[in-house]
């Protein structure tokens, strides 16, 4: 074998079709819902891989996207395109399956739907390794998986209905193709396809409530898609309207073509498919994986395509939300307290942040920062060494938090209470029941809706010498999964190698460093001095000293430098263990 991956991808398909624990020890039960089933394609057409659909016609090979208007530029580099090689839900995958032997198929109607339908993520009792995924399947949601695509009256819960024909569906009804016949959708620009994937909840598991009461409904894993239906974003009429595809898969603003072909036609401005969220650090872990000549996953003309895509994902936190302080003092005395208040928005169409509460989280980090720059982190310090969170009493955390009896865990197929839900909730957003907050209160929203915005009240004690013009700042900070998470997959992982191989990747890839999203800050005179709007201070002798610039408007940090992929690349290079070539 040249590559650890390919085992990890090989036992991922062993881990979805059986336990890996004698098959008659355990029964798999299986999750059998409407929609495409295994084998359901197998008098038609069955799903391509992406890779055909990229080399022969819809390639553009710009791995900046600035002048393509090609889908699968974009695709490559997105997690969509990577559902099946992502190393967290390998290692996920696993422990769920172990708790729920069968479940993982159900997993994998998503992430990759021409290995469910194929019918290669299913064992059988005599073969208790079951049927290995075909490479092809390892493209996680292909181009076929949503091209392919009809409309459904269950647009949740993986329960998709795809052509058994070779014709290929989009947002155009004259599609002249010398590879395969065209036809317009309806139901694929419609924001309730991308429910399809996006409203999931675990049959084998009810809501229960705190007190233990069962809700009567399924527990809900992933609700983004509802967030956004509830939303002033997904309500029909409201003036903010915008669908899923509005955000991720903005249009190009400029004219091309989709295809390389000579029948291929000119669009006046087409979709890009960048796909983009929030998992910046995932995808740099899998582009430095392809800049690995040890991994059957190598190919570093591609690499690029994932810097671009983890760079996309960064923009998108950046335009996430807003930050405002209020009530900043303009001066205080030296060892006195001030109080403020720091404003968070949510200015996105789901909870921020949304999707599955596998260590995902937010938090602001309040920093005084005195005449020298010298900082101190007063609430949200993140030691970066360790790579833990401290816990203080005035800590902001926006996060969602699942468990059993009471008690929070990480068994994601054995969960049954939301223990904790303070996320950020979207404009106009009126939950549906058994998905409102938990542990917090956002009432008091416009029109009766639960609030998108957060008031932070926060306290600062000066040092007793303090002297001159202070900086209070405050950054939201997000972090797309967490130590404790990654060890938990390690540790709990009997029966293959997905979660050591997780965490040697994240202990080599800067341990998904939390990520600065917005700050805002607001400058502050200690003492007998005056603050000056070109950055100085004026003492009482008239003196003049320059200081750290600082502004109170919302701001974004700085972008990465372009180097963070060679450099991540270089880590995991050098943290992979030696293998002796053949």
């Amino acid at each position: 074998m040249r590559s650890r991956l390919r085992s990890s991808f090989a036992t991922a398909a062993v881990v979805a079709a059986s336990t890996l624990i004698p098959a008659s020890a355990v029964a798999q039960q299986y999750v059998n819902l409407p929609g495409t089933q295994p084998g359901d394609l197998d008098d038609g057409t069955p799903l391509d891989a992406a890779g055909p659909c990229g080399t022969s016609c819809h390639f553009g090979r710009d791995a900046n996207l600035l002048n393509t208007t090609f889908p699968y530029d974009g695709w490559l580099g997105s997690m969509m395109g990577n559902a099946m090689r992502d190393p967290l839900f390998l290692a996920a995958l696993t422990v769920a399956e172990q708790d729920a032997p069968g479940v993982g198929d159900y997993c994998l109607r998503c992430h990759t739907p021409p290995g469910f339908v194929g019918g290669r993520t299913r064992g059988t009792p005599s073969a208790s390794r079951g049927t290995e995924l075909e490479p092809g399947d390892l493209d996680g949601v292909t181009c076929d998986s949503c091209h392919r695509m009809l409309e459904t009256p269950n647009p949740r819960n993986a329960q998709y209905v795809l052509s058994p024909t070779d014709t290929r569906f989009g947002p155009h009804a004259d599609i002249e193709s010398i590879r395969h016949p065209g036809a317009v959708s309806t139901w694929l620009p419609d924001a309730r396809s991308c429910g399809t994937c996006h409203s999931i909840t675990n049959p084998g598991q009810p809501l229960l409530r705190l007190d233990g009461t069962d809700t009567g409904q399924r527990f809900p894993l992933d609700t983004t898609y509802d967030e956004w239906a509830a939303s002033d974003y997904g309500r029909a009429g409201s003036p903010m309207m915008q669908t899923c595809q509005d955000c991720h898969m903005p249009r190009r603003g400029m004219p091309g073509f989709a295809a390389s072909n000579t029948t291929a036609r000119m669009r006046e401005n087409p979709r890009s498919h960048d796909l983009a969220g929030a998992n910046a650090w995932m995808l740099r872990v899998l582009g430095a994986m392809r800049n690995d000549e040890s991994e059957e996953f190598y190919d570093p003309d591609l690499a690029p395509f994932y810097e671009t895509g983890a760079r996309r994902a960064e923009a998108m936190l950046r335009s996430a939300a807003t930050l405002e302080l209020r009530d900043v003092p303009a001066r205080a005395n030296p060892g006195a307290q001030i109080t403020f208040t720091a404003r968070i928005t949510n200015r996105v169409g789901h909870r921020l942040p949304s999707g599955y509460a596998d260590g995902r989280r937010m938090w602001l980090e309040v920093t005084l920062i005195d005449g020298s720059g010298r900082e101190t982190v007063v609430s949200g310090a993140y030691d970066r060494t360790e790579a833990r969170l401290a816990t203080d009493p005035q800590l902001k955390l926006y996060e969602a938090a699942h468990g059993r009896n009471g008690v929070r865990g990480e068994h994601i197929a054995l969960h049954n209470q939301v223990i904790k839900d303070t996320r950020l909730p979207p404009r106009g957003y009126r939950p549906a029941p058994g998905h409102e907050p938990v542990g917090a209160d956002y009432s008091g929203g416009e029109g009766g809706a639960l609030r998108h915005w957060d008031d932070a009240r926060y306290t600062i004690t000066l040092p007793p010498g303090a002297q001159g013009a202070f900086t209070v700042r405050v950054r939201a900070q997000f972090q797309i999964t967490t130590r404790e998470y990654v060890e938990f997959l390690a540790r709990e992982n009997r029966t293959d190698d997905t979660g050591t191989e997780l965490l040697r990747l994240y202990n080599a890839s800067g341990r998904a460093a939390p990520f600065t999203m917005v700050e805002a800050s607001s400058r502050l005179a200690v003492g007998n001095v005056t603050l000056l709007p070109d950055g100085g201070v004026a003492t009482d002798a008239g003196t003049t000293t320059p200081q750290p610039g600082c502004t109170c408007a919302t701001q974004s940090p700085a972008r990465p430098s372009g180097a963070t992929l060679a450099v991540v690349a270089g880590m995991l290079l050098a943290a992979r263990p030696r293998r002796r070539r053949r």
